[in-house]
């Protein structure tokens, strides 16, 4: 098995039919498709070397390791880190609001883990002077956490992921819900209706409606956060871009799942996410604070579990979080595992402590402050 190094945009377009191929061939989320990392790469890796690692036997790639390396820099301190692709930039501000990816991994065919040894190995040859490799977001059902716990100086869960694994019927899934949720949402659409509103269920997941679908949800997510008095992260254009690029990609290979709640031809909540591999990952929703009262994003939840049910689904994905508004869900819930290796060698191991030290008591600091990060 060799080891080979990807490090330029062209040749990780080139990729795409043997990347696929591999991923047919292992456990994997949408974040780990080629088509996800290679549009992250294109808007968000300004600043950062490509670090793709290839293990390739008899020309059948094995396992790939989608890595990046970028310097941090803390209160004067600097580290060098390699990372997944799609991994946010968490000490710089410049970075807040870059979209990463909720779960991060190798992407190795099933009884070859052995080869993110061979991975490690390769990182700890290059000229480049990283202090360490901080592997975030892998979920605690990745096979590869089995090596990584031998060999990263400590894994610990970073981030709760809710989901709800979905029943036969819609029937079913309200019955599973408070009493008090349940007469919540047939009472706003009485009242709506009473109301002389007309409920539109859309869905803008096929190609041809993608676009206008991402504008009305932009629209609507702005619009929730300003009313909270933030400025909501579609106010940066790179942010929008990246986004209806995903959509476009992702509503031709039939992995997108867009949906808006009209009342009376105009959308009031939408809901943005992605359907992939018999499951459905939340990303980002939105809703017109005017029609709160009437509860229209626990309405339009109930609507996309009901077609998810439809298309024989067998998970709805909240990902990353512990908002309060997943728990209403009846939401069983599993953990994200984050792993840190340092280079070998003293100092890149102080670095490493002293970064995280730093890290930890500045933004301690900024929130007795109250400074905004």
């Amino acid at each position: 098995m060799e080891i080979r190094e990807i490090d330029n945009y062209a040749d990780f377009l080139s990729l795409r039919e043997r990347w696929s191929n591999t991923l047919s061939k292992c456990d994997h989320t949408v974040f780990s498709t080629w088509e996800w990392l290679s549009i992250w790469w294109k808007h968000f890796g300004r600043g950062k070397r490509l670090l793709l690692l290839l293990a390739e036997e008899d020309d059948e790639i094995i396992g790939i390791a989608p890595l990046m390396y970028s310097v941090h820099r803390t209160y004067g301190l600097r580290q060098g880190r390699i990372e997944f692709i799609g991994t946010r930039q968490l000490a710089s501000a410049r970075f807040i609001g870059t979209p990463d990816s909720d779960y991060n991994d190798f992407i190795v065919k099933k009884g070859n883990e052995e080869c993110i040894k061979l991975f490690i190995a390769h990182l700890n040859n290059l000229p480049e002077k990283w202090d360490c490799i901080d592997l975030m977001d892998i979920p605690e059902t990745s096979p590869s956490l089995t090596f990584l716990n031998k060999t990263s100086r400590h894994l610990k869960p970073v981030h709760k992921c809710p989901y709800i694994s979905l029943p036969q019927s819609h029937d079913v899934f309200l019955r599973s819900l408070s009493s008090k949720l349940r007469k919540d949402i047939r009472r706003n659409l009485r009242r709506l209706e009473r109301e002389g509103f007309k409920i539109d269920f859309v869905d803008c997941s096929d190609a041809q409606w993608a676009k206008d679908g991402m504008n009305s949800f932009f629209e609507l997510h702005q619009k929730r956060w300003k009313s909270r008095g933030f400025e909501g992260v579609f106010e940066d254009q790179r942010i929008r871009d990246f986004n209806l690029e995903i959509a476009k990609v992702f509503s031709q290979n039939g992995w997108l799942g867009l949906y808006l709640l009209k009342l009376s031809d105009q959308p009031v909540a939408a809901l943005y996410g992605f359907q992939y591999n018999s499951k459905f990952y939340f990303y980002l929703s939105g809703f017109n604070p005017r029609y709160y009262r009437y509860s229209v994003g626990n309405l339009l939840f109930s609507f996309v579990v009901a077609r998810c049910i439809e298309e024989g689904l067998t998970e709805l994905d909240f990902m990353r979080g512990a908002e309060e508004y997943k728990d209403r869900w009846k939401t069983t819930a599993r953990w994200n595992q984050r792993a840190i290796i340092p280079r070998k060698n003293f100092f890149s191991t102080l670095r490493t402590l002293l970064y995280e030290e730093y890290w930890r008591q500045g933004n301690r600091l900024k929130y007795v402050l109250g400074i905004k990060r």
